[in-house]
């Protein structure tokens, strides 16, 4: 049977990773997760915004592009995991003209966040939704030092969709304003970004630690999220499934589609696999059938306390018009 988990048994792969090496780093024990392992209630909003620590395993994932005054696009991550105790957070900015990574810096906190916060922080890094109706804002300040800053208002521009029965939901709309400051001359941004929120028990699920997930915004206001895991050999395994809001609102969970991924690729510097730099993406019963290319080539983002992974803006360029963030995790053993 196909989960609706994205992240699965990869994320509880990435926090004990990221616990242990806290506890290494800091000289500290963290506390392991209970013995009585709670059940997954339907997800309930604004409720479940906020921390669930009695889980295994929980991260807030906020993505997108922006562009300055001068039409200069950047394509930003910003995510907490959180786990065994302990917190990870991460922000990558690529240059996507220049083709480069700008900003890129991990924080760590060695305890968990408190049970129903809004107010993420770990380090110097802060996730916080604004009080307010059911579309308040969520900010992202992430300060990385020598004059090197992202700061975010993200928005959502319609409401939240459930990712089936499973404790996952997403925005896939967010207007994005704020500042990005690099070596100290700070430039405003305004964009789009997409926002998804999952806490669960997955440290068993040998079988997704590796996996190819998409997220599209299409132009005529429809949006797609479709997510497969892979095998050692990095092969689809069949376990796949997705989430397709119609422009009138209308969800849907498609399991039936194909993802094949197509030449060239690249192999990053400081990677152990191959990643696709085009994919094309079929989903017949929603009459999708569009081929997207990243933007950039150096997008692979490099982590201390989590696994690498690739994280890409890319491009339709065939098929309905839109844009589509492509991430791709292949740097962990997966059972086959």
């Amino acid at each position: 049977m196909t989960t609706r988990f994205r992240f699965t048994g990869a994320l509880a792969a990435l926090v004990a990773v990221a616990a242990t090496a806290i506890a290494a780093h800091a000289t500290i024990a963290t506390a392991g997760t209970s013995a009585s392992v709670p059940a997954v209630r339907p997800v309930v909003l604004p409720r479940d915004h906020g921390a669930h620590p009695g889980f295994g395993e929980e991260w807030w994932y906020t993505t997108g592009t922006v562009t300055t005054g001068g039409d200069h696009d950047y394509f930003w991550f910003a995510t907490i995991w959180s786990g065994m105790g302990a917190m990870v957070a991460k922000v990558n900015v690529v240059d996507l003209r220049a083709d480069r990574i700008v900003l890129s810096h991990e924080y760590v906190a060695a305890t968990p966040p408190a049970a129903g916060s809004t107010r993420l922080s770990v380090g110097a890094f802060d996730l916080d939704r604004r009080a307010g109706g059911a579309l308040s804002p969520w900010t992202v300040q992430a300060p990385a030092g020598a004059g090197a800053d992202l700061s975010l208002t993200l928005t959502p521009r319609q409401p939240y969709v459930l990712s089936g029965p499973s404790a996952y939901y997403s925005d896939p709309r967010l207007a994005a304003r704020g500042t990005l400051e690099l070596g100290g001359h700070s430039a405003r941004i305004s964009g789009q970004g997409w926002f998804d929120h999952q806490w669960g028990n997955f440290a068993t699920d040998v079988g997704a630690l590796k996996w190819n997930w998409f997220a599209c915004q299409f132009t005529n206001g429809s949006d797609l999220m479709l997510y497969q895991f892979l095998n050692g050999a990095d092969r689809p395994t069949g376990r796949q499934t997705g989430t397709f809001v119609a422009r009138g609102g209308r969800v849907s969970h498609p399991v039936r589609f194909t993802i094949t991924p197509l030449s060239p690729s690249i192999h990053p510097a400081d990677a152990h696999a191959t990643y696709p730099l085009r994919w094309r993406l079929q989903v017949p019963a929603d009459h999708i059938d569009i081929t997207v290319r990243a933007r950039a080539r150096h997008q692979f983002i490099v982590n201390q306390f989590v696994p690498n992974f690739w994280e890409a803006a890319s491009a339709i360029t065939s098929g309905t018009p839109g844009t589509c963030t492509v991430e791709s995790s292949r740097e962990v053993a997966a059972g086959s």
